[in-house]
C-alpha cells in the first residue's frame, strides 16, 4: 500500500486502559504537538518563573542559560503531563494541562493512584521489551 498524506495522518496516538479503585481510565500517548510542548514550552515556563521570582537569566550562554533553569523548580512538572495523557475512551483529555486549577486539582491526588498512573506512563525496561 502506498503510504499518503491522509493514510499518515490516520496515525492516532495509542490509548491504555487502567483500573483505579474500581473506575476506568485511559492514558494516551503523547502526539507530535504535545511532545514538542513538553520539550520546549517547558523552557518557556521555567523562564517565566526565573523572572516572576526577579532571577536574573544569562540568554546570551545557552550552557549557562540551561544549568541556571535547571534549578528552578516549577510545582506543575508531573501534573501537567497527567493533564496531558489521561482521557477518555475516546482521547479526549479529562484536565486542561494549562488550566491552575485542574494542575491544583491533580497534586492533590493520592499517592498511589499517582503510582498506578505512572506504572503506564512509565512502564519498566521489561515490560516494554515483552
Amino acid at each position: 500500500m502506498k503510504g499518503t498524506r491522509e493514510t499518515l495522518l490516520k496515525n492516532k496516538p495509542r490509548l491504555t486502559k487502567l483500573e483505579i479503585n474500581g473506575a476506568e481510565y485511559y492514558v494516551r500517548e503523547f502526539n507530535v504537538g504535545e511532545v514538542n510542548e513538553q520539550l520546549y514550552g517547558q523552557q518557556q515556563r521555567l523562564v517565566k518563573i526565573a523572572q516572576s521570582q526577579g532571577i536574573e537569566l544569562n540568554f546570551d550562554d545557552t550552557e549557562e542559560l540551561t544549568k541556571q533553569l535547571a534549578k528552578i523548580y516549577d510545582p506543575h512538572t508531573l501534573t501537567r503531563t497527567l493533564a496531558i495523557r489521561l482521557c477518555d475512551e475516546d482521547g479526549n483529555n479529562l484536565f486542561d494541562a494549562e488550566n491552575e486549577e485542574d494542575l491544583a486539582a491533580l497534586s492533590q491526588l493520592d499517592k498511589e493512584v499517582f503510582e498506578k498512573l505512572t506504572e503506564v506512563i512509565n512502564p519498566k525496561e521489561e515490560e516494554t521489551k515483552n
